[in-house]
């Protein structure tokens, strides 16, 4: 089992649809540093240390949140928008990360681009996307609807719970979890899935210590269909992650 310290110079986007103190919503540039960790669904793997950098920011419509980057389409104050959105993925492995992965082709992570609305609901929110692989990667579509709703929020906490769904394509699913039959050996028999699903529950912790400065800690499980865990490559179908980091408002 092998574990890992990685440093992305790409940008990792937050989970979860608040990414700033309610009365903090006029900052425009918010940016900092932030360590996460998570179990991996492939085999021998173990877990995986990230390091990366956060920034946060908006402009009229336009909008970066970590590696999420969009234009909003429509624009409704807080009750509803419909945004133009591309991103980055970090999904897929080396076949160097274990023996159990020895023989296969790297897979890559992917830039997808796709539409997501977000409308407020019953003092939550609500967020749906559909995104296409626009990298040549996967060449696969997912799409995804969470809710988001705050537990405790004062002028400095803002603690959150959300839950949501997501869809894989034959072709995304595929490309991560199935074995060609090139890449077959006797102790890995080819393997071609079909689409997937995944299902998530977590909470978002956010701590102004300063008046520029706030800290943030999420924690997440999820769990994914068969089809993840009827794969060669993977010795699990759910997966925890967590993450830690400040940030810091311009």
């Amino acid at each position: 089992m092998k574990q890992r310290l990685r440093f992305y110079t790409g940008l990792i986007g937050l989970i979860g649809v608040a990414v700033s103190m309610p009365s903090l919503a006029e900052r425009s540039v918010q940016a900092g540093l932030a360590v996460s960790a998570k179990s991996s669904f492939y085999k021998e793997v173990g877990n995986e240390q990230y390091l990366f950098p956060l920034v946060i920011a908006e402009y009229d419509r336009f909008y970066l949140q970590g590696a999420q980057a969009g234009y909003r389409l429509i624009q409704d104050g807080d009750v509803h928008s419909l945004a133009l959105e591309i991103r980055r993925t970090f999904d897929g492995y080396r076949s160097s990360d274990s023996d159990a992965l020895a023989g296969m082709s790297d897979r890559d992570a992917a830039w997808e681009a796709g539409l997501v609305y977000e409308v407020s609901v019953a003092g939550g929110q609500v967020k749906a996307n559909l995104m296409h692989d626009v990298s040549g990667s996967h060449e696969g579509f997912s799409a995804q609807l969470d809710y988001e709703h705050p537990l405790w929020t004062d002028d400095a906490h803002m603690v959150t719970w959300y839950t949501g769904s997501e869809f894989w394509s034959s072709r995304k699913t595929d490309y991560y979890f199935g074995v060609t039959a090139e890449e077959a050996t006797s102790a890995r028999l080819a393997y071609d899935p079909d689409e997937s699903y995944r299902f998530y529950i977590g909470s978002n912790v956010f701590k102004r210590i300063k008046t520029n400065i706030t800290v943030i800690f999420n924690a997440e499980y999820l769990w994914s269909t068969n089809a993840v865990d009827d794969s060669p490559l993977t010795t699990r179908q759910d997966q925890w992650s967590t993450y830690a980091g400040v940030l810091y408002r311009f």
